[in-house]
Order: structure tokens, then C-alpha cells, then sequence
């Protein structure tokens, strides 16, 4: 078999021919109509087995039948089975699309997942900070946070990590909506020397968002509250949550992205 006859045949058989099949439709390509006798003889098919073959091809319109005694086989022409082809794959994969997409995708998005994350509670706002600075200084692509509460003392943590995370070539974007009661401007400015900083007004004072995030690579995140609102500056007002999971991670970026889009930056 060529070269060309080899490359013919490995196509149609990842298509679904069978062994039989391919030999015989090739056959009637190659040489014109036969009678099933002849295709047996000549491609080496057990007569027993031309029959069920040819039949196949018939059933997948490859080849057809001129009535007569005995029945000559002819193949359809290439062009019309490719073109044939295509109609029936296209047909599967729109309803293989539908299927996954809103029979399949209703059913995952209703059902209970139950998984195992990883998750710590921390306590003080030192303890918060040194957990920061170490996701930090694990980042390899990029480290995103968010302030909606920033004091000084948080600065003078995060400086360190952020410059050598910024130094090893990762991306390192700080977010802030800005609050007077909860975010100290001058401390918010100098973070800028270490990192991309955009921020968005808040409308009035009473509209907080009483939380941090650090989210790290789309695996880490630590989310950090202020559970006393009547006492901003005193880190002792701070409660966080670790948690590694991509899942999670992913919803934060893409939270952060879509209000670093609106940010002004600094």
C-alpha cells in the first residue's frame, strides 16, 4: 500500500470503519462497481462477512446497490459522503451542546456540593498581617488586594512582602475603596511605591465594605473583617479566614477585576 493508501486508510479508520468496511469501500473507489463475490476475492473478505459489511456501508450511505441478478455495489461519490458526514456530525455536536450546556449544566448548577476546604481562623491583627506577608511572599504570578479598612500599622507590614513579590516579577494590584473613617489616605499612598494601587470613592461614610482580601495565584485567599465598626484602627477589631481553594480564589479575582476596570488609579 502507497504512502498516500496508508495515510487514506488511518483517516478512515479513526472515523469508524471498520477493517472490512475500509477495504471495501476503497475498492469500489479505486476500481468501479463489484458484486459482492468480487469484492470478497478481491480485498480477501470472507464471503460470509461481505454481506454484513457492504450492508453497513449501505445503512451509513458510503456506498449503493443497483438492483439486478447478482447485485452490483458502486460507492457514492467521495465528495457527497464527506459533505454527508459533516451534516451528521454537526447535527451531534448541537445536541451534544445542548445537553451539556442546559440539561446537564441545570442539573450541576442544583445540585449540593459538599467539599473539603482547607480553612483557619486568625486572630489579631499581628498574627493577620504575618499570614498576609507569607501567602505573599508565595505568590509566583500575581497577588490582588483589597482594602476597604487600611491604617498605618498596615503598611509598615505589608511594604516588605509586597516590594519582594513586585522584585521576583509578580503582578501585585492593591484595590481600596476609599472611606475616610476606614482608609488612611497617606498610608494608601505609600503602598504605591510597591504596587499598582486604583481606588474608588465610596459615596458617604456610611457606606463601608468592612472587609480585606488577599487572594494569591487563584489559590489563596485571606479574607479579613472588622467586626467592631466603632473601632477602625484598633487591630485587636479584626477577625480573618484563610482558605485555599481554586474555586473560591477565582470568584475573588474575578470580583477584584471587575472593580479594578472601574478604579482610578494612583
Amino acid at each position: 500500500m502507497s504512502r498516500i493508501d496508508e495515510n487514506i486508510h488511518r483517516i478512515l479508520k479513526d472515523h469508524g470503519l471498520t477493517e472490512y468496511e475500509i477495504k471495501t469501500y476503497l475498492k469500489l473507489v479505486f476500481d468501479g462497481p463489484a458484486t459482492p463475490f468480487e469484492i470478497s476475492e478481491s480485498v480477501q473478505i470472507p464471503y460470509a462477512r461481505v454481506y454484513g459489511t457492504l450492508e453497513g456501508l449501505e445503512k451509513r450511505r458510503w456506498i449503493r446497490a443497483r438492483p439486478g441478478r447478482p447485485v452490483v455495489y458502486e460507492a457514492n461519490p467521495p465528495r457527497s459522503v464527506a459533505e454527508l458526514e459533516l451534516e451528521q456530525k454537526q447535527s451531534e455536536m448541537v445536541a451534544f451542546t445542548n445537553l451539556m450546556k442546559q440539561d446537564l449544566q441545570a442539573i450541576y448548577e442544583r445540585r449540593e456540593v459538599v467539599k473539603n476546604i482547607s480553612l483557619w481562623v486568625i486572630h489579631g491583627g499581628d498574627k493577620i498581617a504575618d499570614k498576609i506577608g507569607e501567602i505573599v511572599s508565595t505568590a509566583k504570578t500575581r497577588a490582588y488586594l483589597q482594602f476597604a479598612i487600611l491604617i498605618p500599622k498596615d503598611v509598615e507590614d505589608l511594604r516588605a512582602p509586597l516590594k519582594a513579590a513586585r522584585e521576583r516579577g509578580v503582578s501585585v494590584k492593591i484595590l481600596s475603596f476609599v472611606n475616610p473613617r476606614f482608609v488612611d489616605q497617606k498610608s494608601l499612598s505609600l503602598l504605591s511605591d510597591e504596587a499598582e494601587v486604583g481606588v474608588i470613592q465610596e459615596p458617604n461614610e456610611e457606606s463601608p465594605k468592612p472587609y480585606n482580601v488577599c487572594a494569591v495565584d487563584g489559590r489563596d485567599t485571606v479574607l479579613t473583617y472588622l467586626w467592631n465598626l466603632e473601632t477602625p484602627n484598633d487591630p485587636g477589631s479584626r477577625i480573618a479566614f484563610r482558605l485555599s481553594d481554586e474555586e473560591f480564589a477565582g470568584v475573588m479575582d474575578r470580583y477584584f477585576e471587575y472593580y479594578w476596570l472601574k478604579a482610578r488609579r494612583i
